[in-house]
């Protein structure tokens, strides 16, 4: 027995309940309604509604996911900027958003990646040091921020 595809109609309520649960992007959600039957000009019809009606908001999503990984991945801001022009996010939205990111907070989590890296390490060797940063900069971190984080663990460590 064939199930039958969902209409354009129960795939708007559908994708705006989704939406309304949590911040989704344009890109996402058109993937989803191609996956589920809907032609490019339909999903692009639903996705149209759902901009107008709100619930999609490329600076919002931009900022939600930027605060996100910073928060609870430990992202650096150039591997933020690299996922989000991925989803195709425009420049503009995506500069904003990492431009709100807290810098207290942005130095914290840059510090907490370094202190879960730096268990597994000897800092009193030079290579482990190395090692340090260049995890710390393929998490995202740029290299003043990597600098901070390293001062602020060996500060700890002192104490």
């Amino acid at each position: 027995m064939m199930r039958r595809r969902p209409t354009a109609e129960e795939l708007l309520v559908k994708m705006a309940g989704l939406c309304s649960r949590s911040e989704q992007c344009e890109g996402d959600i058109v993937a989803k309604l191609l996956r589920a039957g809907l032609t490019r000009g339909a999903a692009d019809g639903v996705v149209d509604e759902l901009k107008e009606r709100g619930f999609i908001d490329e600076a919002r999503y931009a900022r939600a996911f930027a605060r996100d990984k910073v928060r609870l991945a430990g992202w650096g801001r150039r591997k933020i900027r690299m996922a989000l022009a991925t989803k195709r996010i425009g420049s503009l939205a995506i500069s904003e958003a990492l431009a709100e990111i807290d810098p207290e907070e942005y130095l914290r989590a840059a510090t907490a990646v370094a202190e879960a890296k730096a268990r597994s390490l000897d800092l009193g060797l030079r290579e482990d040091v190395a090692r340090l940063y260049r995890s710390l900069a393929a998490r995202g971190y740029e290299g003043d921020t990597v600098a901070a984080a390293v001062r602020a663990l060996r500060r700890k460590g002192e104490s």
